[in-house]
């Protein structure tokens, strides 16, 4: 079970050669002040840095116009003095607002950080965390921001410890049958109520609240680092996968996992990594369930991928690739998913892909554009393994979270592999 599909990519990596891989424990129950306080301090060295990094590209790009023209003319000794004391100013300018945003923000983190419990910590909302982390959540990471957070199972809006108390008192009536739900790229497990009102009439229903009643299943609900490379958020869940199975405090006979674009990945490359590892949990997997996921990358990325190529070749616009270029490990994965294989395996899950389109199927719009993010021939793969597939007009990569014929198509998913003889 070693040998993975061509172009998954699954080794572990973040940064520079620096290998990061985060584990379950990194879940706690927490304090939610604690939580609002190290997202504003977060949020407080993001935006200094920002500021940082913005009056280093405007420098970068002054640079660029000017050196081009007097780079010619400087051949006098009047005009390189000139341009000695303009490089001087301008330098010296740049220097100087990126030295008191420094000493402003720190200032500010310094604060907080020594009297954080005394001051108000307005809560920052969590799709904004998650589409943070989607962004620069490697940089969080690896600069260790009070922001960073890691694999994680979520109940109520908090991080749920992953043992056999914290998961009985949150679960008062587990059911043998587990649907884990992981989001997307730059979202958190709140994202699975958008569109609520719209599809049910009703705020705050998910998939996994209304499977539960019909099913009688139990939803879980995962957060992870979308920014971080898919291969480390893979193996990080393989290892939440396996504590829950080992602390769940009912007979769990099997799991469902059900993942949303970037979560179909993390999903799919944390099932290769249980079956490398022989986790036990892999045993019970009998559904694993792709909403919308790039299996074969997603144009977005691409096209900034060949964006930012183009600009790097000329130096006034170098500086502005470079900035394109800074965008998350995550993001980057995406360009070419992990391939297409659903490793077909006599003892694996069912795989089911879903794909959405904004204009009817067939059609030049929804071969093109597909649900506006993913295209149906990435979210489709060219390979199966004994799962259903569908493609929905009119469906697109948002709504595909809080819909009518996907919760039906998701339900339908389940029965077929509950009934006798089949899986």
């Amino acid at each position: 079970m070693r040998k993975f599909a061509r172009g998954a990519r699954l080794p572990a990596r973040a940064g520079a050669g620096k290998v990061l891989v985060l584990t379950a424990h990194d879940a706690s129950d927490g304090d939610d002040r604690d939580e609002r306080v190290a997202h504003l301090r977060g949020a407080l060295r993001l935006t200094g840095e920002g500021v940082d990094s913005a009056a280093r590209l405007v420098q970068a790009v002054h640079r660029a116009i000017v050196d081009g023209p007097l780079d010619r003319v400087t051949r006098t000794p009047v005009v390189a003095a000139v341009r000695v004391a303009h490089d001087g100013v301008r330098d010296g300018v740049y220097a100087s607002v990126r030295g008191i945003n420094r000493l402003v923000f720190g200032a500010l983190d310094r604060a907080l950080e020594l009297g954080g419990r005394a001051v108000p910590a307005p809560r920052i909302p969590g799709p904004l965390v998650g589409a943070l982390h989607g962004v620069v959540g490697d940089h969080l990471a690896d600069h260790d921001s009070p922001m960073r957070t890691s694999m994680q199972l979520r109940h109520g809006g908090r991080a749920l410890a992953v043992t056999r108390a914290a998961l009985a008192a949150a679960l008062p009536q587990p059911q043998p049958c587990a649907v884990v739900f992981v989001h997307g790229l730059a979202a958190d497990e709140s994202c699975w109520q958008r569109g609520s009102l719209r599809a049910w009439g009703r705020e705050g229903l998910d998939y996994g609240q209304l499977l539960a009643q019909r099913r009688e299943v139990t939803p879980l609900y995962v957060r992870y680092n979308s920014g971080l490379p898919i291969a480390d958020n893979g193996r990080a869940l393989a290892t939440l996968l396996a504590q829950i199975v080992a602390e769940y405090p009912g007979e769990l006979r099997s799991l469902a996992l059900v993942g949303h674009s970037m979560g179909g990945l993390v999903l799919r490359s944390a099932w290769r990594f249980g079956r490398a590892d022989e986790h036990a949990w892999t045993g019970r997997v009998r559904d694993l369930i792709c909403l919308g996921t790039p299996h074969r990358g997603a144009v977005l990325e691409k096209v900034g991928a060949a964006t930012a190529a183009a600009l790097s070749l000329f130096d006034v616009t170098a500086p502005i690739a470079r900035a394109i270029d800074g965008r998350s490990a995550g993001i980057k994965d995406l360009r070419h998913g992990i391939g297409d294989d659903d490793e077909p395996t006599p003892a694996g899950p069912r795989v089911h892909h879903l794909a959405g389109t904004l204009g009817r199927p067939g059609t030049p719009l929804a071969w093109a554009l597909g649900d506006g993010l993913v295209r149906v021939a990435s979210a489709v793969p060219r390979r199966r393994s004994g799962g259903r597939t569908a493609t929905i007009a009119g469906l697109n990569h948002v709504t595909m979270l809080n819909h009518p014929a996907v919760l039906a198509w998701i339900e339908a998913a389940l029965a077929e592999g509950s009934q006798p003889g089949s899986g």
